[in-house]
């Protein structure tokens, strides 16, 4: 084997043991340090979309929202069809209360990925917040059907909005239109009953 093949060889398993890193880090709730280890990944290999996703969603875990969406954004960027970005980067709005612009990606989201029931509970989140309960409840529905099944998988994607939800489900709440526009207490005893697993 030539030298160059095996600095190249050393470079990709130095390049994934720094990958593995960096998520144990972000899995053990140290964001800040995952976040340097990541960094240190794209400057020795380059962008990739699953390292520049990750590194998004850690700075959104700190509070780096600027940094988050230029993350996000830098995935969609390399392929317009990653429904994980256009999620996370309307979480990350969402986060900043541009509620009509995180309306969008989840939009995207849904026209990429149209079974993404974190989208669909996002973006209602995002309704209500501009006043539309109608949409708002119309989409949480939707969420609900289908995370009935996967309630685990709901549960740990709603903290991302968890924020936003609260004050949605309480604009919801105290809105005095028909119930068939909101949602029923059924449903709303449904999605407690999944924070409070989740809290748990």
């Amino acid at each position: 084997m030539t030298d160059f093949k095996q600095a190249n060889r050393r470079g990709s398993v130095m390049a994934r043991e720094l990958f593995e890193a960096a998520r144990k880090l972000f899995v053990e709730g140290r964001h800040q340090e995952s976040i340097d280890v990541f960094s240190e990944f794209l400057t020795m290999r380059g962008n990739t979309s699953v390292v520049l996703l990750s590194r998004g969603v850690a700075y959104l875990k700190t509070g780096q929202i600027d940094k988050a969406i230029e993350d996000f954004g830098s995935v969609i960027g390399m392929d317009s069809q990653h429904a994980r970005a256009y999620f996370y980067r309307g979480t990350a709005r969402m986060s900043r209360d541009e509620f009509e612009k995180a309306i969008i990606d989840f939009d995207k989201t849904i026209e990429i990925k149209p079974d993404y029931g974190a989208a669909y509970f996002a973006r209602g989140s995002a309704y209500a917040q501009t006043g539309n309960a109608y949409e708002a409840a119309r989409n949480i529905k939707t969420a609900i059907t289908f995370s009935e099944g996967n309630s685990q998988g709901f549960s740990d994607t709603f903290g991302m909005v968890r924020t936003q939800f609260n004050k949605a489900m309480a604009l919801m709440e105290g809105k005095e239109e028909s119930r068939g526009m909101l949602l029923t207490e059924e449903e709303i005893r449904l999605v407690k009953k999944w924070l409070e697993e989740r809290d748990n």
